[in-house]
């Protein structure tokens, strides 16, 4: 009787099977790993061969001339817009301030000054006016006297040729006919200086309504002035159009900025 003897096979190739896979598996790990890492990385940041990257660019200019008084970034700083940069020296601009606002103060006072003219002018003219309308009612008071003296004189004037009334009565007849006609008289001249100083008050009128034109116009003007004023004072702070990077900061304090 014989017997066979069988020779065990070598598992050497399912262990090197396992390995493979697991070292496969780890090679598609870190792959994965590695290519979200660049796409996420790509989400955040431009990479160029050639150093140029797209994006915005705000300049940033001095509107007025100045001299910088501080600067408050530095290069490649972010900032928020609305941010201020820097400032220029404000004391000029103050005093041009200043003077515009007294100029605008000396403008009111002249205006409340022409429109008082005005006033005084109104009311000179409506009392001249009621002067006149008081002189006519007198004067017609005052030719009804004469009419009557008149007649009284001519009466006595008669009498006496008869000797009907004394020397003396015919003498006060005389002296309140005379008298009658200067009062008509004198009330004759009020009226016509009443009336000179009507037509005088008119032209003051007139030419105070004109003064409270110009002064207005005037007024208007220094208005102008101290709004001008105003924004250009403002301009002394210079600040960020947007947000972003300063990409650099060529001025420095003391440094004459041109508008």
């Amino acid at each position: 009787m014989s017997t066979t003897e069988q020779t065990p096979q070598p598992a050497t190739p399912k262990k090197r099977s396992k390995v493979f896979i697991i070292v496969l598996g780890l090679l598609v790990l870190v792959g994965s790993w590695f290519g979200l890492t660049k796409y996420f990385h790509a989400q955040h940041h431009e990479e160029t061969d050639d150093a140029q990257v797209e994006a915005n660019i705000s300049p940033v200019m001095s509107r007025i001339n100045g001299y910088v008084q501080k600067v408050y970034v530095q290069d490649n700083q972010f900032v928020h817009k609305g941010d201020t940069l820097l400032t220029l020296d404000q004391r000029d601009l103050h005093i041009v301030l200043e003077q515009a606002e007294a100029a605008l103060a000396t403008a009111k006072s002249n205006l409340n000054a022409a429109e008082a003219n005005s006033h005084a002018a109104s009311t000179s003219i409506n009392t001249s006016k009621a002067a006149v309308g008081t002189a006519d009612a007198q004067i017609e008071a005052a030719k009804v006297n004469v009419w009557r003296a008149t007649q009284d004189y001519q009466r006595y004037e008669n009498l006496i040729k008869d000797h009907s009334i004394t020397q003396q009565q015919y003498e006060q007849a005389l002296a309140a006919k005379q008298t009658a006609e200067k009062q008509l008289q004198v009330l004759i001249n009020q009226k016509n200086q009443a009336t000179t100083q009507t037509g005088v008050a008119a032209s003051q009128s007139n030419a105070t309504s004109q003064q409270v034109g110009v002064a207005g116009a005037v007024i208007k003007q220094r208005e102008v002035d101290v709004e001008n004023a105003r924004l250009n004072l403002s301009y002394t702070v210079i600040t960020a159009p947007e947000s972003g990077i300063v990409s650099k900061v060529p001025v420095q304090a003391g440094q004459l900025l041109q508008a």
